[in-house]
């Protein structure tokens, strides 16, 4: 099947992969890809070395100090990059903060409750209507997952009363440079809408099913590239 899918509605918008869609007063910048671990080393690869991001976890493990990873390896060691265990297409949150971009980084402890959190009481997470959002996806059984690239944009932010202090040309420029590289030097394939990187491609190409999520009814279908 070829036609695109939605991918439903986050945070008040409907997203389609891959584009700025509004359906009100703001927007977010989106872009869903197929990637898997060879893939998203190389843009974690050109994140480090052509970006001034850091990365960080979306949200700490509980009673643990948020964590900062500075290179692929550290990613690694503290994640199965490249599996998708739930088969959602977010195995692993990250969240990219620039200094371009925002002051920061803000991290803020939030309580829990321990009754419900198996006995521990605080976690820590990463806040910033300039931070970008990268949630990696990968392989589940014979299926690959989308991961997905996207932030803010400053329509959005305004309309809930926090523009201030982000540097929106910046992110612009830097979610431009990010997604450049990702469509046109590390995409090899698409899906509608969907860049498919090499990885990823390679296991299409083998008989894995490309899905948004493992519960799609969607399996796209790529083509034959020489």
């Amino acid at each position: 099947m070829t036609a695109t899918a939605l991918l439903g509605w986050r945070g008040g918008f409907l997203i389609d992969a891959g584009s700025i869609r509004r359906t009100g007063a703001d927007a977010m910048a989106n872009l869903d890809y197929f990637a898997t671990r060879a893939d998203h080393e190389a843009v974690v690869g050109f994140l480090f070395a052509s970006t001034d991001v850091r990365m960080f976890e979306s949200y700490s493990e509980f009673g643990q100090e948020l964590r900062e990873f500075r290179s692929f390896e550290e990613l690694a060691s503290s994640y199965e990059v490249g599996a998708d265990p739930n088969g959602h297409g977010v195995a692993v949150l990250l969240q990219l903060w620039s200094p371009s971009v925002e002051p920061g980084p803000r991290i803020e402890r939030i309580a829990l409750n321990p009754e419900k959190c198996r006995g521990h009481t605080f976690r820590y997470r990463i806040e910033g209507w300039g931070l970008v959002q990268l949630w990696l996806g990968g392989l589940h059984g014979r299926i690959v997952t989308k991961s997905h690239f996207g932030h803010n944009s400053e329509a959005r932010a305004r309309k809930w009363g926090h523009s201030e202090g982000v540097d929106w040309i910046a992110l612009k420029s830097l979610s431009n440079k990010i997604q450049y590289h990702i469509r046109s030097r590390l995409s090899v394939a698409r899906a509608p809408g969907r860049p498919v990187l090499a990885e990823a491609y390679g296991y299409a190409r083998s008989g894995y099913a490309i899905k948004d999520d493992a519960a799609s009814s969607i399996t796209y279908q790529l083509p034959q590239i020489t």
